[in-house]
């Protein structure tokens, strides 16, 4: 039988195996499951034309592994608190562990996170913070609707609007693009068009 979430209940890593597969995204905060609405077709494609991009140079460059699709991440080991990012990328030579767990503690040198039209900013700030916590070392937090990149990098900030470069920094040398880039992937393929 399907688990449904139960408010005074502290949940693990372990329980969210037993959540349906209705197509939600839940995480894990201090025990406490917090899901996600399912994206929208238009987010789906927009993550996937990123994480290619994001792929295509990794994988030119033999820098290492890029995954998508929540992939499980304990923060800081803990049992209880469990992000999954919207795209992920590890440098080669990591040890990740089993990779047919259901979570690692290990966390990425880079996530980036899409924000989505039902997403609430508070919620994504504070899986922000969770991964900056956990130790990745560069993300990118996106507003596809805004056109802009807030890129935290250390104790660094920065805002990049969607015509400005994005880079990898130390984490992926070399790379480059503009959220530009991805806009007019999705244009050329004529999503909009019905």
């Amino acid at each position: 039988m399907a688990a449904t979430a139960a408010p005074n209940k502290r949940y693990s890593v372990d329980d969210l195996a037993q959540f349906p597969d209705d197509g939600r995204r839940r995480e894990l905060v201090d025990g406490r499951i917090v899901e996600w609405e399912v994206t929208t077709l238009r987010h789906s494609f927009f993550l996937g034309a990123l994480v290619g991009m994001v792929r295509a140079f990794v994988l030119q460059h033999r820098l290492g592994l890029v995954a998508g699709g929540d992939p499980m991440v304990r923060v800081q080991g803990s049992p209880f608190n469990a992000r999954g990012p919207d795209i992920a990328f590890y440098a080669r030579g990591r040890r990740l562990g089993d990779l047919d767990a259901a979570s690692t503690e290990i966390a990425p040198d880079f996530v980036i996170e899409i924000l989505s039209p039902s997403d609430k900013a508070s919620d994504m700030q504070a899986k922000v913070r969770d991964w900056l916590h956990a130790g990745v070392r560069l993300l990118w937090y996106v507003d596809p609707e805004a056109g802009v990149t807030t890129v935290y990098r250390g104790n660094q900030i920065a805002s990049v609007d969607a015509g400005e470069v994005l880079d990898g920094g130390d984490v992926l040398p070399g790379l480059q693009l503009r959220l530009r880039d991805v806009f007019d992937e999705l244009a050329i393929m004529n999503i909009d068009e019905a």
